[in-house]
């Protein structure tokens, strides 16, 4: 007979409840650092566990789910402007402004209080 051990939330199903919270929490910390999800949006973590006992009571069947919340992705806004084309079939366009400093290699960065050749 194999050898009985008293379970715990840390030991059950050898530790399956804190890896499966360990995983959530990862992608929770992943969804906290995506600069496209809200920064002070509350993110939750659910561990469930399920315990089915048998008739007799004698055994019973664990399930052990972690589930998360996590903040959405932050919504884009446009503007579209309506109208019909010459045939007065419906169309939408967009104005879309040029980016005023497009990546640009040839700055260099001053010292506070200081200039370049500091």
């Amino acid at each position: 007979m194999p050898k009985m051990e008293k379970v715990t939330v840390d030991s059950i199903s050898n530790g399956a409840a804190v890896e499966r919270l360990n995983l959530e929490l990862q992608t929770v910390l992943e969804n906290i650092l995506d600069a496209n999800t809200s920064p002070i949006a509350i993110r939750e973590i659910n561990l469930k566990v399920k315990i089915k006992p048998s008739d007799d009571r004698s055994v019973a069947s664990v399930t052990i789910q972690a589930t998360s919340k996590l903040a959405p992705v932050i919504e884009h806004i446009t503007q579209l402007y309506i109208g019909t084309d010459i045939h007065g079939t419906p169309e939408a366009s967009e104005v879309i402004q040029p980016t005023l400093f497009p990546e640009i290699d040839n700055i260099t960065q001053m010292k506070k209080g200081g200039t370049i050749n500091d």
